[in-house]
């Protein structure tokens, strides 16, 4: 095209009108140096640029992030006096910001103060509005918005839409719903983003009710909701336990002919499964299915946890099984969902045997799947099994947490083997990890069930030295270990130092009460 028009200037006069087209067409081929060559060329015919030439270089540098180049054009122009616009001032500006240079922009805005020449228009103001609230200067964003109306200049939905969104992130909602209003009140209509964008904001603070009553007045003013606002609504209904309302959103949403996307499904998906409508669930998938919108590995863990708390483990597994029909792997949360309900429904068989699918999908185990595994062979009694996993989990360089411990604390408890349970506990300590309240409480509790009850203390004792807070299950097993030994005065001081740091004794704590009165009877 380059060629073509420079072999035909051989033939005919070009006019600058001429020029033009070709420079523009250029920058949007993104050949802004050719754009460049047709300019030496207009100067070659004896013809002067128009502030259309300039405004298109310009803009064509500005898109390619090459501001140096865009600044050195402009200063040029100012320099030999060659016309320019409020357009070259808004081209360059929203260079500056789309660069991330807000002070620049903020300079080169002054600076149409000062050319008496030049009036700013909204789309000087525009692009430093929407990068002040993106550098999360917001005062200053609703600062300039004042000058602009002080200077005369009409906002216009652009604006405002930047307003919103900027008072919306930040969780100023309510000076976001005002601007709404002054929108109205000025005769300037909003579109879809400026609603969605609010109703989505009032949605996250759980502002339910007037999202909705939003969403009636966008429609009341013929302003069509797009997938975007649906999906805000749908969310935050089904967040709430509101699935029924979703699923009535979700309708009025298709019989519009908006297709829910991946976002949409998920919410209510997850809604559905934690109320345990699991099969309502299941027919969702199909449709979803059915409308070209195809699960993720996300959707697939959500039904697969849902069908897990409603104990339909079997179906889970199925749909495990299924997900490679939609080409869909598994990651380590899918596994660790099944993994930890298998153990918690003592299906301790199958869960070892996702445990080795794992390793055999080349998906590696993390300290979650480790100690869902080791609770459940704790809690069957398999401590020995326990502790070769526990010894694989290491070589695997996989660094138990403070809740992996606590399994194996609590299963050598149990079983009375306190010097294993010590032993482990200690390595927490040397190893740099801080037991919590639950590490101390299940020691205490083993050293009290062999009726090793100064032990028990002392590791009380110890536990608020390293300032953790003993809790009252603490207190009430210490207090319940020493009536058994029938030490009812170290019983009651317990029971006053538990008072006393102000913590409120429950049942349990009363029915000991109430066997220290009549031993003392």
């Amino acid at each position: 095209m380059y060629r073509q028009s420079m072999n035909c200037s051989r033939h005919f006069r070009p006019d600058v009108c001429t020029m033009n087209t070709v420079i523009k067409c250029l920058c949007r081929l993104k050949k802004v140096d050719l754009g460049f060559s047709v300019l030496a060329a207009l100067y070659k015919h004896g013809l002067q640029p128009d502030a259309h030439t300039l405004n298109t270089l310009l803009h064509g540098l500005c898109m390619q992030g090459s501001m140096v180049a865009a600044m050195e054009l402009f200063q040029d122009t100012l320099d030999k006096k060659h016309p320019c616009d409020v357009v070259t001032y808004a081209t360059i500006i929203n260079g500056f910001c789309k660069a991330g240079k807000t002070s620049e922009a903020f300079k080169l805005l002054k600076k149409t103060y000062d050319d008496k020449r030049i009036r700013p228009s909204v789309d000087c103001f525009n692009p430093i509005i929407d990068s002040l609230y993106k550098d999360g200067r917001t005062d200053k964003a609703l600062s300039l918005f004042q000058d602009m109306i002080k200077l005369g200049v009409v906002p216009n939905v652009v604006t405002y839409n930047s307003l919103v969104h900027g008072l919306c992130k930040f969780g100023r909602w309510k000076e976001a719903q005002r601007y709404l209003l002054d929108m109205l009140h000025r005769g300037i209509s909003p579109d879809v983003q400026t609603f969605s964008v609010l109703i989505d904001s009032l949605c996250k603070e759980d502002k339910i009710e007037e999202a909705i009553s939003l969403f009636e007045l966008m429609t009341r003013k013929g302003i069509k909701p797009d997938v975007v606002t649906f999906t805000s609504l749908i969310s935050a209904l089904c967040k709430s336990s509101r699935s029924d309302e979703a699923a009535e959103f979700l309708e009025n949403m298709t019989s519009r002919g908006i297709s829910p996307n991946i976002f949409t499904y998920s919410a209510m998906l997850d809604s559905l499964c934690k109320e345990g409508r699991t099969r309502k669930a299941l027919d969702l998938m199909e449709a979803m299915v059915e409308r070209g919108v195809l699960p993720n590995v996300v959707t697939y863990s959500t039904l697969i946890h849902g069908l897990c708390h409603s104990n339909k483990w079997r179906e889970a597994i199925e749909l495990l099984d299924k997900m490679k029909d939609h080409n869909v792997s598994p990651n380590v949360i899918t596994f660790n969902i099944l993994i930890d309900a298998l153990c918690k429904m003592r299906r301790m068989e199958e869960a070892v045997a996702m445990f080795d699918l794992m390793f055999q999908r080349d998906i590696r185990p993390d300290v979650v799947t480790y100690t869902s595994l080791l609770n459940g062979l704790c809690c069957s009694g398999e401590v020995v099994k326990a502790e070769t996993l526990f010894d694989k989990m290491v070589s695997q360089n996989i660094f138990p947490d403070i809740l992996t411990l606590n399994v194996l604390i609590n299963a050598y408890s149990e079983k009375g083997l306190m010097d294993k349970a010590q032993k482990l506990f200690d390595r927490i300590i040397e190893l740099g990890g801080k037991p919590d309240q639950i590490n101390y409480s299940t020691l205490i509790k083993g050293y009290c069930l062999q009726g090793k009850v100064d032990r028990a203390k002392d590791i009380l004792e110890e536990m608020v030295s390293k300032g953790v807070l003993p809790n009252l299950l603490s207190y009430n097993t210490l207090v319940e270990g020493y009536i058994k030994v029938n030490r009812i005065d170290v019983a009651i001081v317990l029971l006053k130092d538990m008072i006393q740091i102000g913590l409120v004794p429950d049942h349990v704590t009363q029915n000991m009460l109430t066997i220290i009165l009549s031993e003392r009877a």
